[in-house]
């Protein structure tokens, strides 16, 4: 599923009344510390962690097809048991309530939305963020990219303000019994995974590799004239030198500057040339790789689960989505 039509943001105001939404936040979301949507308005997170690298892919001998090394989008073998990184969730619950509610002639205008429209280009289907040189060069650090179709028709939704008299006790009704026939994802599954990918990230992190490439690209970036350089690539850059590259809200522009596009390719040219990224990306692939080995069963009866919840999400949006 490739949807990234709602954030959690837009979902945060429709809450504000106490109509509560049908919010899914995969863990995956969580653990990637930020909240994209496709080409729509999502703000720079100055904490999250930046993935560079070469564009490239390999398969590792005698591994599976889904076992593709693909440092460009960062593809880790976790990836395949976290729910992917999406609002289809949200999005079939939502269309299940305007059903529901519409018995009660109570209108909830659920607007259409392309579940198949590509992901953005600077995250992944995991919701990791991405970061290398091409994706430096056309958006700078940024992620607030050009809203779509469907995040325009989403924010519009939940501005609606329902007016029927009853609303909420027919919204709560309806929820309450939507939920029964179809309850949510497990957040232990959820937390398991994201636990996992989170213990990895940190120890991959630290690693004598990893830590040495750290010290390369220090070494790469100081005398760029870009201040005071970070212990580690993903503290770059701080949240005071995204202020002054107009990259952190509030935006006055989508667009980057020469000036914030100039160190943003720095930093990706640092993060190649020192072998960072390679070297985060090769111990983050093993150590996972590692893991699902000592957890196989349990991990696949994750795996099927979200696999079996995505295709009745899917069912749900065929029958009761609007036309576009």
């Amino acid at each position: 599923m490739t949807n990234r039509r709602a954030n959690d943001n837009t979902q945060d105001r429709r809450a504000k009344k106490s109509v509560i939404l049908a919010v899914v936040c995969t863990g995956v979301m969580m653990a990637a510390g930020c909240t994209p949507e496709t080409e729509s308005a999502g703000l720079t997170d100055p904490g999250a962690t930046w993935q560079g690298g070469n564009i490239t892919s390999s398969t590792a001998p005698g591994s599976s097809s889904t076992e593709t090394r693909n440092i460009a989008q960062w593809s880790l073998p976790l990836d395949e048991f976290a729910p992917e990184f999406s609002n289809l969730d949200n999005y079939a619950e939502q269309l299940l309530l305007a059903s529901c509610l519409s018995n009660e002639n109570i209108k909830w205008p659920v607007p259409w939305q392309d579940i198949e429209e590509p992901t953005s280009p600077v995250f992944n289907q995991a919701g990791r963020r991405l970061f290398d040189l091409e994706i430096a060069q056309k958006y700078g650090f940024r992620t607030n990219l050009a809203p779509s179709k469907s995040s325009e028709l989403w924010e519009a939704f939940v501005t609606y303000e329902p007016s029927e008299p009853g609303f909420q006790e027919a919204f709560d009704t309806c929820l309450e019994g939507i939920r029964k026939e179809h309850p949510v994802s497990s957040f232990d599954d959820s937390v398991l995974v994201t636990d996992l990918i989170s213990q990895i990230q940190s120890e991959a992190s630290l690693s004598p590799q990893v830590q040495q490439a750290a010290d390369l690209w220090r070494s790469c970036m100081q005398p760029l004239g870009f201040g005071q350089i970070p212990a580690s690539p993903s503290e770059f850059p701080s949240s005071e030198l995204l202020t002054e590259l107009g990259s952190a809200p509030p935006f006055k522009t989508i667009e980057p500057s020469a000036r914030e596009v100039e160190v943003a390719v720095a930093y990706a040219d640092c993060l190649d040339s020192s072998g960072y990224s390679a070297a985060l990306y090769e111990t983050e692939w093993t150590l996972q790789s590692e893991a699902i080995e000592r957890d196989r069963a349990n991990l696949d009866r994750v795996r099927d689960s979200v696999e079996s919840r995505e295709r009745d999400v899917r069912a749900i949006i065929a029958a009761n989505a609007p036309r576009a």
